[in-house]
This record gives C-alpha cells, structure tokens and sequence, in this order.
C-alpha cells in the first residue's frame, strides 16, 4: 500500500498537519513515539517530546505579524477542537505581558497589530497591576513597567491533552496512527516513492508514501528520519523550569493569577529579568505547582550535539546557576511565596534563523517537507502552523498574511554570524 503522505513526528505540528491532511482526503500515516512511562537514559532520544507536560501559555497578543495570526487563528478554534474531540486543553485565566515602558514604540506596534486581528489587550500601569494582582509583584524594568492584559481567549493550554485531541481528530478523519520511531527515509529509484523505515515494539516494519512531511520538532537534525544531506539551520537551547510546590492554604490568592511573561528589552547577560510564570495547577502526582521558567537570555545554553540534547532530557536536572536564577524570579514575581517543595524538569526550546516556523520543501523537493521550529511559541499556534503545513503538502492556495518564502527552510551550513544573535533581547512573548 502507498499512502498519499506520511506524517513523521506525533507531536503538537504533527498532529495538528495530519488532522488537516485527512480532512482534506488524503491518506495519511501518522508515525511518532508514544510517551515514556518515565524520562531516564534508558530512553533513545527520538522518545522525548516538548509536548511532554501539563502547561504552556496561551495568548493572541505576537510578538509580530506573524506570531500574532497563528496565535489567533489557533485559539479561535480551541473550544471546537475540545468540543469535538471530548479532550478538554484550555483554561481561559488571562495572559499578562510585562513589559519595559522604554520600549513604547514595539508596544504600540504589537497592540497596533492585535487591534487589527480584533484581541482586546488592556494596557495597564504599575499601579493598577497592584490593585488588580496584589499577590503578584511587577519587576523593575527599564524606563518603569507596564502590564498587557488579555482576559479573553488567553491562559494556559495542556499540550499532552492538546496533541491528544488533534490525534483524535485526525482518526476521525481516516488517518492512520502507528507508534513507533522512523529509522530511515529514502526515495525508491524504480517508483519515486519515499519508503519509511519504522522500529516498533513487534521489530519494525516498512510503510511508502508518495510525500512525506517531517514534524520531528527540536531534534530534526538529530533524526534519522532526515534523509542525508538535508539538515536545517536550526539550533537548540536548554528550557529549564523549576515547579513550586503550593500548599493548600496558599492556593487562593495565586491559583486564579494570569499566565506571566516578562519582557527586559535590556542586554544584562544572565542579569536579564526575561523570564514566564505559570500559577499554580494539578498535576498528575495531584499536587499543585506553580511552573517559572527563562525567556531566553537568561543562563540558557546551546546544545549542539545528539549526545547533549539526550543528557539533558535523560538527566532532568538543571544547573545550580539555573536553580538560582528560576528561584530569584519566582520570589520576585511572587513574594508571598512559600513552596512546600521543588522540583526540576528540563525541557527543550529551538530557534531558526528566521525566527519563525520553517514550513516548506526540501531542496525544492515537492514530496519531502518539514514543519519544525516553534521558536518558543509554538505550543498554543499549532493548530494553524500545521493547518499552512498540510496545506504545502497538498499543494493549496497561501491564505495567511505572512508570505510563504518567509517560512521556506534554511539549510545548514550557511556562515555562523547569526548564532550569537539567538540570546540577545528583547526577546520575542514566550
């Protein structure tokens, strides 16, 4: 049997491209690990995901025009996936940008373009973050700080639930899921089909396709799934986070705070306050945590090679400098604060050379495509980052504001001089 396409990677992109690709009609395959029972070495490396945890923030407010539409377009449909799917994802407790007063003019452009894609956004001084959050203290940025307020279609979204649904509705749809990981990708002289090698719990087994579309996220150049010679200018970074355990009695003035997001326009090194909060929820363990993780800048380090990206996942500890650093903004974010417990998890965030998703062919290649490289954001715009994918695919008219060559793949081995440039701020909403 040749499926139309095949769909490598499980993942928030994967999902969401193959939901569409079968509602389109086309026979879709959807390869990509089911999640470990537990994170340790003696997971391979193609088993992790960034999908792997209860919280990211959901918010309509962009960065730029871009991130601002799939941002959009994708909550705009959150209840109709839940509804239609049964999975529940979404808790609509607000979105909160903190922001320096000094960079007034990328402000107004952002509340320009938020206006323009009908999100209201309340523009809050000091003063008023105090009256409304007293249990939240703004940071000291530059030229003073204000807060952007989201109260609708903004909070917190669960991604494994969230990748759940979109898999659901892709079966609906007619594809097809198989679990398991990709071992090889090769185009057959004789046919012009693409054979997929697949490693599965009965051994593994082979699966052709007339096109394929990678979805394989933060680990693409560490695949096999790539075929050779095909690898993207795309880098990968530490996302360390630290969980603050809530007690009880604790639980009401920080439970219905908004999802935060620090924005220091300043070049301060690890001295930089970019940083997100997410108030407290359950989690499976049923305790309740409140999650602070970097935006960036802040005591994040590349990890360039296969073997760096495993230890990390494998290990899920963070550095003492990191530990510091997380500590420092969760009781400057919330003084009151006085965690039961604390516990590490690492993640892992990629930046492309455009700073946006790479969605498109491979050398030109109309039947090999990728849709990698969330940037940090990609979470909660993923429905609409996979809806442009599918839609490469399948060869249909650009309907997005952005133009397509925006998002074309960059290959790897261009020149160098950009690298440094990934940690400087400001830095994009996380």
């Amino acid at each position: 049997m040749v499926h139309d396409v095949i769909v490598v990677g499980a993942g928030m992109f994967g999902s969401a491209a193959a939901k569409y690709l079968g509602r389109a009609g086309a026979d879709t395959l959807i390869v990509g690990p089911a999640e470990p029972q537990r994170l340790d070495a003696a997971v391979g490396l193609p088993d992790f995901g960034a999908h792997y945890d209860e919280s990211r923030i959901a918010r309509c407010l962009g960065w730029d025009r871009f991130w601002g539409t799939v941002d959009t377009r994708s909550t705009a449909r959150y209840r109709d996936i839940e509804a239609e799917s049964g999975i529940g994802f979404f808790t609509e407790c607000g979105s909160l940008a903190l922001v320096s007063a000094a960079q007034g003019d990328r402000t107004e452009a952002m509340l320009r373009a938020a206006g323009d894609d009908g999100v209201v956004v309340e523009r809050m001084p000091a003063a008023e973050l105090r009256r409304e959050f007293p249990a939240l203290r703004a940071p000291s940025l530059t030229g003073g700080v204000e807060g952007l307020l989201e109260r609708k279609d903004a909070g917190r979204l669960d991604p494994r639930r969230l990748v759940r649904a979109q898999l659901e509705l892709a079966l609906s749809s007619g594809a097809r899921l198989v679990r398991g990981t990709v071992t090889s990708v090769h185009r057959q002289e004789r046919t012009g089909h693409w054979r997929v090698r697949v490693q599965d719990d009965n051994g593994g087994f082979h699966a052709e396709a007339e096109t394929v579309l990678l979805a394989t996220g933060s680990l693409i150049n560490h695949s096999d799934a790539l075929p050779a010679r095909h690898a993207v200018d795309l880098q990968v970074f530490t996302e360390p986070n630290l969980l603050f355990e809530v007690a009880d009695d604790h639980l009401d003035g920080l439970r219905h705070l908004p999802t935060v997001v620090i924005i220091d326009p300043d070049d301060t090194g690890n001295g930089n306050l970019s940083a997100y909060l997410i108030p407290p929820l359950r989690y499976p363990d049923g305790r309740w945590y409140a999650r602070v993780g970097p935006a960036m800048q802040p005591v994040v380090r590349e990890l360039r090679t296969a073997e760096e990206v495993h230890s990390w996942y494998a290990q899920q500890r963070i550095t003492k400098e990191q530990s510091a650093f997380l500590n420092r903004m969760a009781h400057l974010l919330l003084p009151g604060l006085a965690p039961v417990s604390v516990r590490e998890a690492c993640c892992v965030v990629d930046k492309t050379r455009t700073r946006y998703p790479y969605i498109g062919h491979l050398d030109a290649d109309r039947t090999l495509s990728v849709v990698v490289g969330g940037n940090g954001h990609g979470a909660r715009g993923s429905d609409e980052i996979g809806r442009l994918a599918a839609s490469v695919v399948l060869d249909e008219p650009w309907d997005f504001p952005v133009p397509r060559a925006t998002l074309a793949p960059v290959p790897a081995g261009l020149d160098d001089t950009c690298r440094a440039g990934y940690l400087q701020p400001p830095f994009g909403l996380c």
